[in-house]
């Protein structure tokens, strides 16, 4: 039998759909799974060296847990944010990521990565209560929840007290304010008679940080930003100070002489190379594991005599996001909870002391196992501690977060090298967070 025109192009329309109906139910499934069942999830983290192979080490401990998931970790290294955001343009996102806490407001606002209210209502209600409250504070974004953390960071002083003691100040009695961190410098800094840097004693650096202490803010209750404020600017103030007395340019030189990096032997503290350094309770892996038989103490920011602020630190830490367009949410979901140590908090103590960090709740931090890992050392309380303190603050959260932590650092470099003045660099910083937020505004 003949087909009419009509017929024959009725019947390849009919074929057409069966085939994109196929195709859909084929590659664009939300579950891609092995031949026998188990849900393949891809998860993307930025740690590498021995902080990758634990990471790799509690990946296959999920998996054995697991029986129908199984997690395909990936170090990426270099530029993560830029490789997400192609890959998540592309269609082909990762199921999960674990990424610094900088990028969430954008990303949300951007509708890259998933709201995971829906996933906390089911089944961790209690979720942000169990939370440390500024924690909790660092993963919300216009009221929902998008980033649930695995680790977290503080900040504070490490100081040398084998040089203390060379230059005759007291080891035991370290600097509570900046007056008195001040007064110290000249004995620690040891300059050469060509005028060359062997030894700096303390130089500024993270004006994020250290403008905690001062009492600066970076918005005000209603997210606007005060990049001018004036304890902001006491605070750059303070770093010029010591720009003016120490050359930048032979700082700068003997800086970047010395081989650094995050992980191993060659931190400048570590080396004797600084007698301070602000940083955060890793370190303590490196002095444990380069020079056990250092002298060192750690202790609180100083802070101004004058409305300083005791106990202050900037928080930031390590966050899991769902990019919207993952093809397993559900299965992410279920790592990421893992991971907390929600309602599995002895695990969750055991686990985080293997890294050196620091929980993101107070139920995890109380488990015995936890608490004797922090007293091996006791320096370890105090970043701790910090959690409960009055004085701590975050980077803003609002949509161009990552870019006002870019812009504060370029101010600061800018007074650093006198290229500006403090009022110059901060009414600078103002003025191009505005100009980026009415951006957003007008879109």
């Amino acid at each position: 039998m003949r087909l009419s025109k009509k017929n024959l192009f009725i019947l390849l329309i009919m074929s057409v759909l069966l085939l994109g109906l196929v195709a859909c139910s084929s590659n664009g499934s939300s579950k891609k799974t092995s031949k026998d069942g188990v849900v393949e999830v891809t998860y993307w983290h930025m740690w590498t060296g021995d902080w990758k192979k634990l990471i790799d080490s509690l990946v296959d401990e999920f998996n054995e847990s697991h029986p129908n998931i199984h997690v395909n970790a990936l170090s990426i290294a270099g530029d993560a944010n830029s490789k997400f955001l192609t890959a998540q343009a592309g269609g082909d996102p990762p199921d999960v990521m674990t990424q610094w806490n900088q990028v969430i407001p954008s990303w949300a606002e951007k509708g890259a990565i998933m709201s995971l209210d829906p996933y906390i209502k089911t089944n961790a209600p209690d979720l942000e209560d169990w939370m440390y409250p500024i924690v909790a504070e660092i993963g919300r974004y216009k009221d929902e929840m998008y980033a649930v953390p695995f680790s977290m960071n503080s900040f504070m002083l490490y100081y040398n007290k084998d040089v203390f003691e060379e230059v005759g100040l007291d080891s035991e009695n370290p600097p509570k304010t900046t007056q008195e961190l001040d007064a110290m410098q000249d004995k620690l800094w040891k300059i050469d008679n060509r005028g060359f840097i062997e030894r700096i004693g303390f130089m500024p650096g993270w004006l994020i940080q250290w403008n905690t202490a001062f009492g600066g803010q970076w918005v005000d209750d209603a997210g606007n930003p005060t990049a001018t404020n004036e304890k902001n600017l006491e605070t750059l103030k303070w770093f010029e100070s010591y720009a003016k007395k120490y050359d930048p340019k032979k700082v700068a030189s003997f800086q970047k002489s010395l081989e650094s990096n995050t992980i191993n032997s060659t931190w400048p503290f570590l080396t004797g190379k600084t007698v301070f350094a602000v940083d955060g309770m890793w370190r303590l892996i490196d002095l444990q594991k380069y020079a056990p038989d250092l002298n060192y103490g750690v202790v609180p920011l100083p802070y101004p005599e004058v409305d300083g602020k005791p106990n202050a630190s900037w928080i930031n830490g390590n966050y899991n996001i769902i990019p919207q367009g993952a093809k397993h949410p559900e299965e992410a979901w279920e790592f990421i909870l893992w991971l907390t140590g929600y309602k599995n908090e002895e695990w969750a103590g055991d686990m985080l002391a293997k890294g050196g960090w620091i929980p993101a709740s107070p139920k995890i931090t109380e488990q015995p196992g936890y608490q004797s890992y922090l007293n091996e050392i006791p320096f370890r309380n105090g970043f701790v501690d910090l959690f409960n303190s009055e004085n701590i603050q975050i980077t803003p959260v609002i949509p161009v977060q990552q870019y006002y932590w870019d812009r504060i650092g370029s101010a600061e470099e800018s007074v650093m090298t006198g290229n500006k003045t403090p009022e110059e660099a901060l009414e600078t910083v103002q003025k191009e967070i505005e100009k980026e937020m009415g951006k957003g505004k007008s879109e």
